[in-house]
């Protein structure tokens, strides 16, 4: 593709390939498909997903703004304004189309929307190792409910930058992996002291982790 562009007269010198071939996949030419080990490759949208429906401006407001709220629930408008870059006038537009569909929270005099439907679960400590740019992190103008402030800049500017441990939704510090021949050594580094209860849901989160590499995990 870099070589077609380059005929063409178009260069793709330094990052300037990749941002062109990302803005032809939001401009819906093209589309992120599997990788090649470390490479992207794309295909042409409309060979990848034939039968998309198409919307009209309207139902592709309501429909954006449910499935966000539904995926990433509890969240506010705002946040949903800074995740999808819609103006405020559309994300509040998109809200009131499909806010009957939600469940309403007000927190600290702020408005919470999220999914109706709810499940209990194990009360146990639950923990996750996300990856930097994880949606968990990202999607939300406010992340004040899942990370201290004062622990943000460790946390790679609010958790964005950085792989994070999540214990019971906290971000209660940052990891890294180490790949060897025969297994990858997950070393996380906590803001606090954790529990036992926690280090051992910890513990299960890289066992996962390492099922997922298809080699044993290694808790540093």
């Amino acid at each position: 593709m870099y070589a077609l562009l380059e005929t063409a007269g178009i260069s793709t010198a330094g990052q300037r390939g990749i941002h062109i071939l990302w803005r032809l996949a939001l401009d819906g030419v093209i589309c992120f498909a599997v990788r090649e080990g470390r490479q992207q490759t794309f295909a042409l949208l409309e060979e990848w997903a034939p039968k998309a429906k198409t919307l009209q401006h309207d139902e592709a407001l309501a429909e954006l703004a449910r499935r966000y709220f539904v995926s990433h629930g509890p969240a506010t408008l705002q946040d949903f304004a800074w995740w999808s870059g819609l103006t405020a006038a559309e994300a509040r537009a998109g809200l009131e189309m499909t806010k009957s569909q939600l469940a309403r929270e007000v927190v600290d005099n702020r408005t919470y929307w999220h999914s109706v439907l709810s499940k209990a679960r194990d009360m146990s400590p639950t923990a996750c190792l996300l990856p930097p740019y994880d949606e968990y992190t990202v999607a939300y103008r406010d992340r004040s409910a899942i990370l201290d402030s004062a622990h943000a800049i460790q946390a790679g500017y609010g958790g964005i930058l950085s792989p994070t441990v999540v214990v019971d939704g906290k971000v209660v510090g940052t990891w890294k992996r180490t790949l060897t021949r025969n297994a990858v050594i997950v070393t996380p580094s906590y803001f606090t002291k954790i529990s036992e209860a926690q280090a051992n849901a910890v513990a299960v989160a890289a066992e996962r982790y390492g099922r997922f590499l298809d080699r044993p995990a290694v808790l540093a």
